[in-house]
């Protein structure tokens, strides 16, 4: 069964258009900092996790 739902994930990434995203110089991107995730300190729990805009 594992097998069988392994090569039809394989199939559908290979056959998906999705690449490589290259940003160029000027474009705004959203950083995610996963390093709060697995804290169990109440203060860090309060910060933002996405990086402004």
């Amino acid at each position: 069964h594992t097998v069988k739902r392994k090569t039809a994930f394989d199939r559908k990434v290979l056959r998906s258009k999705a690449g490589e995203v290259i940003f160029t110089v000027g474009e705004l991107v959203q950083v995610y900092d996963n390093a709060q995730d697995t804290t169990l300190a109440t203060t860090r729990k309060l910060l933002p996790r996405w990086s402004a805009p």
